[in-house]
């Protein structure tokens, strides 16, 4: 081979170098890039934490862009201890529908979704002293399943909608790798399945939240515990088989618009 064609493979083996090395960058910026918050005991910085990463501003209001949403169940009737909350209880599309409500939060699995100030003794006396509430006096879980999923709208509309980040307060997490929230992007891909910390001896709370910065959240498969609570079986912590487990706050921010 002369000297021409010396240079021109050399050349040739290098643009196919840097065409690896773009590619390989590639795949590495694809890769989901998640922000871990987690804590036992005395959560509440943690949690503040991960509202600063979500958006400093509480959203109350509609037609919001940026900032974050909450939901701590305290303002739920009681009559909802009794009886199923409705999918869209945190995002009311009916005209008239009270705008404190449209959170842009609904649920997207069927199950029996209810809210207690009694540790939900309503359903499962046997294990209601395990669920002390995080904030105010309610808790919430699906009674009827430890599994379940949950999706994002505009708030206010049925607008299909996605999030960065979303976390959740855990109560009476025993065993570890049960509690859980898996994450999935706009084309239903699984960003990761993330486990909540079991408490330890001074809290029956642990948080989890977790927020992409290149990615985002169209639905999330929430585990509270591997036992649904209707069954009437006491806690595993109590010489019970499952690891019972309900929620209190969850967080995550402005639900935007599908793209």
């Amino acid at each position: 081979m002369n000297v021409t064609g010396v240079i021109k493979l050399m050349v040739l083996l290098l643009a196919l170098q840097v065409l690896w090395l773009s590619c390989k960058k590639d795949d590495v910026n694809r890769e989901p890039q998640a922000t871990v918050i987690t804590a036992t005991g005395d959560i509440s910085s943690k949690l503040n934490e991960f509202r600063q990463l979500l958006g400093a501003a509480l959203n109350t209001t509609t037609g919001q862009t940026s900032g974050r949403r909450e939901i701590n169940w305290d303002g739920v009737p009681d009559q909802f201890a009794l009886q199923s909350l409705p999918a869209n209880f945190f995002n009311p599309t009916e005209s008239g529908s009270q705008q404190s409500l449209q959170r842009g939060f609904v649920y997207q699995s069927s199950g029996d979704f209810r809210v207690s100030a009694a540790g939900f003794k309503e359903v499962n006396a046997n294990a209601a002293a395990e669920f002390a509430s995080f904030s105010g006096n309610k808790s919430f879980a699906n009674v009827s399943s430890a599994l379940w999923t949950t999706s994002f709208q505009v708030a206010g509309q049925l607008t299909a909608a996605t999030v960065k980040g979303f976390g959740v307060v855990f109560t009476d997490v025993d065993a570890a790798n049960t509690s859980s929230l898996e994450f999935f992007d706009v084309n239903d891909k699984s960003l990761g399945k993330f486990f909540a910390p079991v408490h330890d001896n001074s809290s029956p709370h642990s948080f989890l939240g977790v927020q992409f910065s290149n990615a985002r959240i169209s639905k999330v498969k929430i585990a509270h515990g591997n036992g649904a609570l209707i069954a009437g079986g006491k806690d595993i912590s109590d010489g019970g088989l499952n690891d019972l487990v309900v929620l209190d706050d969850f967080l995550y921010d402005e639900p935007l618009a599908k793209q």
